[in-house]
């Protein structure tokens, strides 16, 4: 019995080419000093056992460690969130309300601390962390590189990378950017989300953006809301 676990323990298989590309690409983003682009992403689940597909577009832009502006148009309508540093703001304009909790002085943490306390995920934002190779490496078994791709007219490396009921394809710019072209997750063992995907565009590197854009001041006669924590009943 030991030496069986020993051998599975073993069996992990990581392409170094991959390895790589993937940590070229989290170098140049960690570079960046700010960013914008758009995410479009399409969700596939299955609901009483039919499958539906939503869809979602966001804008995103990022500057320093501490501020980030997020357009999301999907099946809530239209939300903004606005993070300054010390808050975050929700506002949907959908329902003119908005809501204003404290938050972690950096994105990354403030990403962490509303998905855990609020439910609010941001698409694609593992990208944007500094431990994305090794986070990858410690669900996955096995990442691949699979060799040169064409999406959306941009020539990508592809790689591959399988975990116990998942498997994960990122194509990543074959150009000296080295950025995230397109992202795509399949649920093999979920009996609700199905397939994840999310293609980036319209990259702005290290765009001048002004510090007031991720201030947020309410609309007029728009209300005051309470986000409610998901653990509440």
């Amino acid at each position: 019995m030991p030496l069986c676990f020993l051998l599975k323990a073993q069996q992990k298989d990581y392409d170094t080419v991959a390895l790589m590309i993937l940590d070229r690409m989290s170098d140049v983003i960690g570079d960046l000093s700010s960013c914008s682009y758009v995410l479009n992403t399409a969700t596939d689940r299955l609901d009483n056992g039919s499958l539906t597909t939503a869809y979602s577009r966001d804008e995103v832009y990022m500057m320093g460690p501490d501020k980030m502006l997020v357009n999301a148009y999907g099946e809530k309508g239209h939300r903004s969130f606005f993070y300054n540093g010390t808050t975050m703001n929700y506002y949907s304009f959908k329902e003119n309300n908005y809501a204003t909790v404290d938050a972690p002085p950096t994105i990354i943490e403030a990403i962490d601390s509303l998905s855990a306390t609020y439910g609010i995920d941001f698409p694609a934002a593992d990208f944007f962390y500094p431990t994305f190779t090794d986070d990858l490496l410690g669900y996955c078994d096995k990442i691949d590189y699979l060799g040169l791709a064409e999406v959306d007219g941009k020539e990508c490396f592809h790689i591959l990378a399988k975990g116990k009921n998942i498997n994960i394809q990122v194509w990543v710019t074959n150009d000296a950017t080295t950025l995230p072209q397109k992202l795509l997750i399949n649920y093999t063992g979920s009996k609700t989300t199905q397939r994840y995907e999310a293609g980036f565009s319209a990259w702005q590197l290290n765009p001048v953006l002004p510090a007031a854009m991720f201030d947020f001041l309410p609309p007029p006669n728009a209300n005051a809301v309470y986000l409610m924590p998901k653990t509440s009943k």
